[in-house]
């Protein structure tokens, strides 16, 4: 049997040594270059948003008389326009003032888009889109006994009607 030499084993250990020095530093150099490779990188994507804005105002064809007499009406109509850019809901309080008033005068409410609920708001049973005028709340008031003295408070709230089913759950989610 032939016995290997001390000096040849050092020899064969130094040139795997070597050759694993190489492989490791190989490594590391692509390594490197594939980290640089994704902190360096990078993409950009322009994001155009806009935001769209609701705004509304009540619009009247009302001329005030100085008085109602007992069984004469007048014309006051009362819709809500959508000023803005987005669709909404649409809510309005209307209410006479004084109460004695109140109890003198009959008012046409449009019952077949509007409905009155608990909290004293007149809702708009559709979508106000933008740029729409609303069905009048109401056109004409008629006096069951003679007025002089009329004031009307008409005020009106919306919100927009993405992601809501209805004007009821719009109103709700703001409280």
């Amino acid at each position: 049997m032939r016995r290997i030499s001390n000096t040849k084993i050092r020899h064969a250990a130094c040139r795997a040594i070597r050759m694993q020095l190489l492989v490791l530093f190989l490594l590391c150099t692509m390594l490197i270059g594939i980290t640089a490779g994704f902190l360096i990188s990078s993409d950009s994507v322009t994001n155009r948003l806009s935001c769209g804005y609701n705004s509304t105002g009540i619009t009247e064809n009302y001329e005030a008389p100085e008085t109602i007499a007992k069984g004469e009406s007048c014309t006051k109509e009362v819709s809500v326009r959508n000023e803005g850019s987005v669709p909404c809901y649409v809510r309005v309080f209307a209410e006479v003032n004084n109460p004695e008033t109140r109890a003198g005068l009959d008012v046409d409410y449009n019952t077949s888009c509007w409905s009155k609920k608990s909290d004293g708001y007149y809702y708009y049973s559709r979508i106000l889109n933008a740029g729409e005028v609303s069905e009048p709340l109401f056109t004409t008031l008629t006096a069951r006994e003679t007025i002089n003295d009329f004031e009307m408070i008409c005020y009106s709230e919306t919100v927009q009607a993405y992601g809501f089913a209805g004007p009821e759950e719009a109103f709700a989610a703001i409280r």
